[in-house]
């Protein structure tokens, strides 16, 4: 038979040594677990940072893309003004080449008459009786080539001469305008100027005076007409 004591000792050591066994265990999960949070931890902040990063780059892919739209466009505008430049170029050395015929044909034409048009105070708007002066004016030229005009326009001395001046000119290309769309008058043979409150042909002192000096003069000049010289004018009152 066992001694008593011995089997106390027995379960006295069993006790120590799975006592033991379990400390250890929990001491290794301990460890583990104080390994693994921070990893764990750690790896969570790489995925967010990842994340962003991703975010970045596709806002930086949109900034790219929408640079390139704006490249593409700006390039787009440069080449369209650059065409529309060269046009201008062009037609700028058509108009040199037909001024110059001009000028070198110039002696061989002789003023035929003067159509007068006037306008109304602070307006380049045709009136009646000026579209129906220059109907007339236009009727002489059916079928001719040998001809070009002149057309100059004027103003009362109310208001300043820089706005006078932009306000004459306004009213000489009204006049060429008409000609141009109403009868087909090619543009190279009219010239249009303001000369804006100089040259009054009436007193600027009185109302009738100052209607009288807003007008535009219109200049017939043909290829070897007679000297001679005729003078319309239509007159519309002033407001």
């Amino acid at each position: 038979m066992i001694p008593r004591i011995s089997v106390t000792a027995l379960v006295v050591a069993s006790l120590v040594v799975l006592g033991t066994g379990c400390a250890s265990k929990k001491y290794a999960r301990t460890q583990i677990n104080g390994r693994v949070a921070p990893l764990e931890q750690r790896t969570g902040e790489l995925e967010e940072t990842s994340r962003r990063n991703s975010q970045d780059i596709g806002r930086l892919d949109q900034s790219i893309q929408d640079v390139r739209g704006r490249a593409d466009r700006a390039q787009s505008q440069a080449d369209s003004a650059l065409a529309k430049a060269e046009q201008a170029n062009s037609r700028a050395g058509s108009a040199e080449q037909s001024v110059n015929d001009l000028r070198s044909n110039l002696d061989k034409y002789n003023l035929q008459s003067t159509v007068t048009v006037n306008f109304h105070f602070d307006s380049y708007a045709l009136t009646p009786e000026a579209t129906a002066q220059l109907d007339q004016l236009a009727s002489q030229l059916r079928g001719r080539s040998d001809y070009i005009l002149e057309i100059e326009g004027f103003a009362d001395y109310v208001g300043s001469v820089a706005y006078n001046n932009q306000l004459t000119e306004k009213r000489a290309e009204a006049v060429r305008r008409y000609l141009a769309e109403q009868y087909s008058i090619p543009v190279f043979r009219t010239h249009d100027l303001g000369f804006g409150k100089s040259r009054p042909v009436a007193d600027n002192a009185s109302r009738a005076g100052r209607a009288q000096n807003r007008r535009v003069e219109v200049r017939l000049l043909m290829r070897g007409a007679g000297g001679g010289s005729s003078t319309a004018q239509t007159s519309t009152g002033s407001k």
